[in-house]
């Protein structure tokens, strides 16, 4: 039985049947999108500065170039598969792959770019919260040893486990060196091998869950003697010597000799390092007062770390600048809360200097460098460049921060706060949908030939539906660039 209308469009619309069903599915993406979209500018409307986190200007963030050139190939990309289209309907089948393969490289050069931004943003840039709010941005470094000094170094000599806890997740931390050969000795003297310590902790607390519901089966039934009968061993103490490099979100508490895991599991030993080095590109004081910023805890973690007081002092004179030239904006020069809370004036580059001070001012450095909070910590990451102050080169500030004066340490993903949620959320169901449309383009390139022979229409109007989401795509895009990057 043949469908109808597969190929030849119907009288009364003049449509066939796939560019219909094609048209039913995107109106359900516009809705998809146009929610997504919407929830994003309420979000940032509704955002109240000094009070919530700071919600990072698109452009100050963003790799905003990059996106820029995204732009570009995925317009191109839609330019590409109108030619492809228009190839088969003159039967052209060479032209068409050419076009094609066109449109399949800028879907993996656009992919590649995106990823190249995660990357940047989930490896280079981070952020630590101080206990008075303030906010240091930069990259945190490594240590002696290779290990990003944000992790918890504690060099173990035993661990306790708890079988009425999870499966202990301290082995994942175990440094790389000491996992060959690792071994742990019980209480009993048994030899367990870092590899087989999942199924020996769940064999041993099978038996220990077994034995805690006789227990009680028995307290319920009064026969239980606390003289003759012996409660279940709910834990045991694993001996032997390695590093741990644990993630501080794993860890419930700690001090000098033991660390414990919220899965219950204790390791004691010795605590190594547990403060961050972080090379400085910013600070961020919009949920500090205008009056409580000349005292923040920033400018003494500095001024250990450093020596001097030139950061601070750099600071203060932009954000004076700022002041005073945002004041000529307002009438009687009175400046509204809402602004004297925001990045304009309490965000700050540490290589950004005032007018008068042999550098850019506040405003050109904001447009000599319109990727950067961002763009100067991708800098430092790469080497930074020549700035103002006489033609020398950028000089590394680079402090140490004691875990227990911050409130959180986090990259530029999903965690960092509603910006970034919102921004993985969105550029990343895009990229499926990039990923998605190219392979289906990509399966009419690879295995439409046979198709081509035999019925050329068919084939044309299968690109032309395939060609319509891809519309929808860079449409997508060009909505979601200016969005997330510009405002």
């Amino acid at each position: 039985m043949e469908i109808p209308y597969e190929v030849t469009a119907r009288r009364d619309t003049g449509l066939y049947n796939a560019k219909i069903g094609v048209w039913l599915f995107l109106a359900s993406e516009v809705m998809l999108f146009g929610g997504l979209f919407s929830g994003y500018i309420f979000l940032r409307v509704g955002t109240q500065p000094g009070i919530d986190n700071p919600w990072p200007l698109g452009a100050s963030v963003q790799m905003v170039l990059a996106g820029f050139i995204n732009t570009l190939v995925l317009i191109a990309s839609s330019v590409f598969v109108v030619f492809a289209w228009v190839a088969l309907k003159e039967r052209k089948w060479n032209v068409f792959r050419n076009w094609m393969l066109g449109v399949i490289a800028c879907a993996a050069i656009f992919m590649g770019i995106k990823a190249y931004e995660y990357t940047s943003k989930l490896t280079k840039h981070h952020d630590v919260k101080l206990a008075d709010n303030s906010i240091l941005g930069g990259t945190i470094l490594k240590d002696e040893d290779g290990v990003r000094t944000d992790r918890i170094r504690f060099d173990a000599e035993s661990v306790t486990v708890d079988f009425a806890g999870g499966i202990p997740g301290f082995d994942s931390y175990i440094a790389d060196e000491d996992k060959e050969d690792l071994e742990f000795k019980t209480e009993e003297g048994e030899t367990v091998k870092l590899g087989d310590l999942d199924s020996w902790f769940m064999g041993h607390r099978r038996a220990a869950l077994r034995g805690l519901a006789e227990m009680r089966k028995k307290q319920r039934a009064g026969t239980w003697d606390d003289q003759k009968d012996t409660p279940p061993k709910m834990k045991e103490k694993l001996t032997a010597s390695f590093r741990i490099n644990a993630n501080p979100r794993k860890i419930a508490s700690r001090d000098e000799t033991k660390l414990n895991f919220h899965d219950r599991t204790i390791v004691e030993g010795k605590l190594v390092g547990d403060t961050i080095t972080m090379e400085l590109h910013s600070i961020n004081l919009q949920m500090v007062p205008l009056a409580d910023q000349d005292s923040v805890m920033a400018w003494k973690l500095i001024h250990e770390s450093t020596g001097s007081d030139h950061v601070k002092d750099n600071y203060m004179a932009v954000r004076e600048e700022k002041l005073d030239r945002v004041k000529s904006y307002f009438k009687d020069g009175v400046i509204p809360i809402k602004t004297l809370q925001g990045p304009m004036i309490n965000f700050h580059n540490i290589h950004e200097h005032p007018h008068g001070h042999g550098g850019h001012g506040a405003e050109e450095a904001v447009q000599a460098h319109p990727g950067d909070h961002g763009s100067e910590e991708e800098g430092a990451a790469e080497g930074h460049e020549a700035h103002g102050g006489g033609g020398g080169e950028h000089e590394d500030v680079v402090i140490e921060i004691p875990r227990d004066q911050t409130l959180f340490v986090t990259n530029h993903g999903p965690r960092a706060g509603t910006y970034y949620a919102i921004y993985f959320t969105l550029t990343g169901l895009h990229g499926l949908h990039v990923v998605g449309g190219a392979l289906v383009l990509a399966y009419f390139l690879l295995f439409g030939k046979k198709m081509f022979l035999r019925n050329p229409e068919h084939l044309a109007n299968r690109v032309e539906v395939g060609g319509l989401f891809w519309h929808f795509v860079d449409l997508v895009w060009i909505f979601l660039f200016p969005i997330m990057y510009l405002m």
